[in-house]
């Protein structure tokens, strides 16, 4: 089952329709700093719901933001500003309207349930015999000096030299 990322952990309730993202992040900004603001929309009209998700980066912050802002008035509403439900690291699980995907219970068998003898192959395994040691010997000898260019070469037109 997939899972989606929790929104945020302060919860706004009553928000005005007109207003953005943006302007929610701004209106929290006084108390700490902002992750990230989400107000769901409808997926016909594209309007807001009246109602979003801030997520403030510490909890002093996210108190002082619930204490600060819990009642006072945006653009001619009265917001409700309380801590979320769900915790930081919690995930919802996404609607399940898909058929399920991934392997069968029982390979091989199309997901019908295995004869009564299957599991007894286990008993018969044998673990394969563990590799032996190669039989040669790796001659370990240094390389001989780099061949360095003489100060004759140098002095050649043909040869880029150094100033």
């Amino acid at each position: 089952m997939r899972t989606r990322e929790f929104r945020g952990n302060v919860f706004v309730a009553n928000l005005p329709r007109a207003l953005s993202e943006e302007e929610l992040a701004e209106a929290f900004d006084p108390y700490g700093i902002v992750l990230s603001a989400f107000m769901p929309r409808d997926p016909e009209s594209g309007e807001a719901l009246g109602y979003g998700f801030v997520d403030i980066a510490t909890e002093r912050a996210e108190e002082n933001a619930i204490a600060g802002l819990n009642g006072t008035v945006l653009k001619g509403r009265r917001i409700e500003v309380r801590r979320s439900e769900r915790t930081r690291s919690a995930k919802k699980p996404a609607p399940s309207h898909a058929p399920r995907r991934g392997p069968a219970p029982y390979p091989n068998l199309d997901g019908e349930r295995p004869p009564a003898d299957y599991f007894d192959a286990a008993a018969d395994y044998q673990a394969p015999k563990p590799r032996q040691r190669p039989n040669f010997a790796v001659e370990k000898r240094s390389l001989p000096p780099r061949a360095r260019p003489s100060r004759l070469d140098q002095r050649d037109p043909a040869f880029p030299h150094r100033a």
